[in-house]
């Protein structure tokens, strides 16, 4: 099965590049700023826009391992010397997926991720899915009903350009290339690809993030054995944008420590 290739942007040069996969919610777009970060620190970043998102052609199925699959064959067509996954809510589903099947990815960072969906309690699950798809069965677009739900997933008080960011790329995202990412997330269970990860992995959670939550996060953490877990506070589900300096420093650090590793085994 030929996979396409996504959509993509290149920020930055260098011989360690870093592959950002954003969440259901929204696109590519929010991480210019994290990228540009990252980039501006001697890193290059390729941002992609998931199967169906933005101009990025859509799969059939739309399943966890379909994106995973064209995260790869990004990879593939984009890998440098050291390759690190970034994975924000449903890439951190993907990213384990896609971190075990793909030799060229060395490491990963799992932002505000789950074990996945079937981690949850039936009650968990059927709220979930009731919040994210009763709206949109219901005729209402996502522009008319994600304020809320986003705003209740970032933490107090969160403001500021990039939080604004943020609010922009989902309010102009396509409502059912979302329902069709909530229907895959709903199917797929991201245990087995975490109980198998053996890469160097950083995981950041965002103590007040109540969709992915810190003490979850903690639960993947015990499950891989080469990661390393950070807790930021006064944070919610997008730490990249409610404190990106804390948030570019920990993923700063994990590159280098990559970095270092790649050069001393050389």
């Amino acid at each position: 099965m030929t996979t396409a290739l996504p959509q993509y942007r290149v920020f930055g040069a260098g011989d360690t590049t870093l592959f950002p996969l954003h969440g259901a919610y929204g696109d590519g777009r929010y991480f210019e700023d994290f990228a540009t970060r990252i980039a501006d620190a001697g890193y290059r970043v390729v941002v992609w826009d998931c199967p169906g998102y933005g101009s990025s052609a859509a799969v059939e199925p739309a399943t966890i391992e379909r994106f995973a699959e064209a995260a790869i064959a990004l990879v593939q067509k984009e890998a440098t010397g050291l390759n690190v996954l970034l994975g924000h809510s449903m890439g951190a589903l993907i990213g384990p997926y896609a971190a075990n099947r793909e030799p060229l990815i060395h490491g990963l960072i799992l932002s505000a991720g789950s074990r996945g969906f079937a981690a949850r309690t039936p009650e968990d699950q059927k709220q979930y899915m009731k919040d994210r798809l009763a709206p949109i069965e219901n005729g209402i677009s996502v522009r008319d009903y994600a304020t809320p739900m986003i705003t209740s997933m970032m933490a107090k008080g969160a403001s500021g350009p990039l939080v604004d960011k943020v609010f922009e790329v989902v309010l102009s995202m396509k409502t059912e290339t979302f329902a069709t990412s909530i229907r895959a997330i709903g199917s797929y269970d991201g245990r087995p690809a975490l109980n198998e990860l053996t890469k160097p992995t950083l995981m950041i959670a965002g103590r007040e993030d109540p969709a992915c939550t810190a003490e979850g996060m903690k639960l993947m953490h015990d499950m891989v054995a080469s990661s390393e877990l950070h807790v930021i506070e006064k944070a919610g589900h997008y730490a990249f944008a409610e404190q990106p300096e804390e948030y570019s420093k920990l993923v700063l650090d994990f590159l280098a420590a990559q970095q270092s590793a790649a050069d001393s085994a050389a």
